[in-house]
């Protein structure tokens, strides 16, 4: 599959962990809007918010430290370059800028499937406090 097969605007579907101990979740909750771009000069962003993030007034600045602090652990987005590995079936996101400051200049590989114009990205990954979790985001492409 050419990279040009994941290239446009993809609207988020779902998310879930699928925890070690067979428990399910859903880390963003019911709900959650997000959008994952592919451009044609080889850049990407992604974005997911959690739906029942707090509110905020939009006409007040002030307190705008304090609303950021209580929306950011809802909200997950990055941009960076991307690269795709046909045989593998994996598409490598290079974190150039990051909401978590921590993830700048980290690289994301995750296992895809595109069936029509659903696309799932997979990966593995531990948890903070040590839980393996099988993680799995579909994505629809929009046209």
């Amino acid at each position: 599959m050419p990279a040009s097969d994941l290239l446009g605007t993809w609207a988020l579907v779902s998310t879930e962990w699928k925890r070690a101990d067979g428990k399910h979740a859903n880390p963003f909750g019911e709900g959650a809007v997000g959008v994952l771009i592919y451009d044609a000069s080889g850049y990407m962003s992604a974005q997911i918010m959690h739906a029942a993030r707090p509110a905020a007034d939009p006409g007040q600045h002030a307190g705008i430290d304090a609303a950021m602090a209580a929306a950011i652990p809802g909200y997950v987005a990055y941009f960076g370059a991307f690269t795709v590995d046909d045989a593998a079936r994996i598409v490598t996101h290079r974190v150039i800028g990051a909401a978590h400051p921590a993830w700048v200049g980290l690289e994301f590989a995750r296992r895809f499937e595109l069936t029509g114009d659903l696309l799932t990205l997979r990966d593995d990954l531990t948890t903070a406090d040590g839980v393996e979790v099988a993680a799995a985001t579909a994505w629809q492409r929009i046209r």
